[in-house]
């Protein structure tokens, strides 16, 4: 694993945005593993200025969509879906025949997660992974627990997930998510973790220690022998 320490935001997506467009110009239609929020917003800002500069450098490229709440409409403003299309997926123009993603409506949330699975499957593995870190350590969905789930399953929310800022905002009782499992991730070619964000000064302080448990998913990202893991150290103030 490569830790790159980063000033600040604009820093920190700047040398993701490196990072993937050098993969991408070796491999025009790799799979791109898309993460919602705050974190990867400035990398996919930088995505969308190269795309009007070249209209087709994203053209072949394949997407998969990390993660998703259940029980949230896809047009809702908090949906991971949502957040996707509007910051990245409709400004490059994104060929919808090349995206894969969870259907936050589904009815049977498991046979959602075994038809994403199959797909990854057929279409994998994934060759850049975007990733953020949870003020608990979480990765995509996979939340600190006893094990961790191999692939896509249905996640039960922590306490400490559901009592973030923004689920408290959505207005509706979520408990669960569907979510890429840490098989998933680790089968990645490559790894981007984007470290950023308010109140996770204390988690990132433990990732730092590099000891690795269950109790902060994102720990096992040490072990990846192809992880490269953004800081702005702005985080740490």
């Amino acid at each position: 694993m490569n830790l790159h320490r980063c000033k600040n935001y604009k820093e920190m997506s700047a040398l993701a945005a490196e990072l993937v467009f050098g993969e991408i110009e070796k491999s025009p239609d790799l799979l791109f593993c898309a993460a919602s929020g705050g974190s990867p917003r400035g990398l996919y800002k930088h995505m969308v200025e190269r795309s009007k500069l070249d209209a087709d450098f994203f053209s072949e490229m394949n997407i998969i969509k990390l993660d998703e709440w259940v029980g949230l409409p896809a047009d809702s403003s908090f949906s991971s879906e949502y957040d996707i299309q509007e910051k990245l997926l409709k400004p490059i123009q994104h060929d919808l025949t090349r995206y894969i993603s969870f259907d936050s409506q589904t009815k049977n949330p498991q046979i959602e997660c075994d038809r994403i699975q199959d797909e990854l499957e057929e279409s994998g593995p994934i060759d850049i992974c975007i990733l953020g870190i949870g003020v608990n350590g979480h990765l995509a969905l996979n939340e600190p627990a006893e094990f961790l789930q191999t692939y896509c399953h249905v996640s039960k929310l922590s306490e400490s997930t559901l009592s973030s800022g923004m689920i408290e905002k959505v207005g509706l009782p979520l408990a669960e998510g569907m979510t890429l499992g840490m098989g998933n991730i680790f089968e990645s070619k490559k790894l981007i973790l984007l470290v950023t964000g308010k109140g996770k000064k204390e988690i990132v302080n433990q990732f730092l220690t590099k000891k690795i448990t269950n109790e902060l998913p994102a720990s096992l990202l040490w072990l990846h022998p192809n992880a490269e893991v953004i800081l702005d150290e702005e985080v740490l103030k």
